[in-house]
């Protein structure tokens, strides 16, 4: 579930921290989803699609998955026992001043380089890097995906075009918000498709490739 929590000036009670990070923000998107099979990267999607949305509409947002205080958070979202806060952002609009925090994030190149297409995305196997002209129709779809936005810019996910289906993973060694990386991912590229018409569904297959280095999520099959 995805809430809206509001704070107004006055309110001396309500604090919603993050660690310096976010300064001014009085209102907050927050994830909370309870365990199970894909819930992290079916929660990332959903809230990537709220996230686009926020954006058209020319308001200012911003993943945080660890730079909270989620106890300021809990005490407002009356959490039940199985349920987990894992990412909150700001929304509103933003502000035309650059603060020093903002000024150091965009002078780290992490921040704002994108890896090579041939270097996330594989045909029929992971040793053979995909090169643009063989995406085909899906060569836009994935240039959205390596486009898209991930923890710390890590870009964890890989896919694998074989045949008429892509098979999604994210990388072991970023479990952390691997799944939640590869989420967002899987909004950037189902909403590319649909624009571009290209028609398919995300299933879990059998039988894909593995690494030792990759998890398997899902896959697109064409249909």
């Amino acid at each position: 579930r995805i809430n809206l929590l509001h704070t107004t000036p006055g309110e001396g009670k309500v604090k919603l921290g993050t660690y310096g990070v976010i300064g001014g923000a009085r209102d907050y998107l927050t994830l909370v989803y309870k365990e199970g099979p894909l819930v992290e990267e079916s929660a990332a999607y959903m809230f990537e699609q709220v996230i686009l949305y926020c954006t058209s509409l020319g308001l200012g947002t911003c993943w945080l998955g660890g730079s909270f205080s989620r106890k300021d958070f809990k005490d407002q979202l009356n959490l039940q026992p199985d349920e987990k806060l894992r990412i909150v952002s700001p929304v509103g609009y933003p502000s035309e001043k650059k603060r020093l925090w903002d000024s150091i994030i965009g002078a780290d190149g992490n921040h704002s380089s994108r890896k090579p297409f041939g270097s996330l995305y594989f045909y029929k196997n992971f040793a053979t890097p995909l090169m643009e002209e063989q995406a085909g129709i899906y060569r836009e779809p994935l240039e959205m995906v390596r486009l898209a936005p991930s923890a710390n810019n890590k870009q964890s996910w890989r896919v694998i075009l074989a045949e008429n289906a892509l098979h999604f993973y994210y990388q072991k060694s970023l479990i952390g918000y691997g799944a939640i990386d590869l989420g967002i991912a899987l909004a950037h590229f189902a909403d590319t498709c649909h624009e571009l018409n290209i028609l398919g569904s995300f299933q879990i297959l059998p039988t894909v490739p593995q690494s030792k280095d990759t998890v398997y999520s899902i896959s697109y099959v064409l249909i």
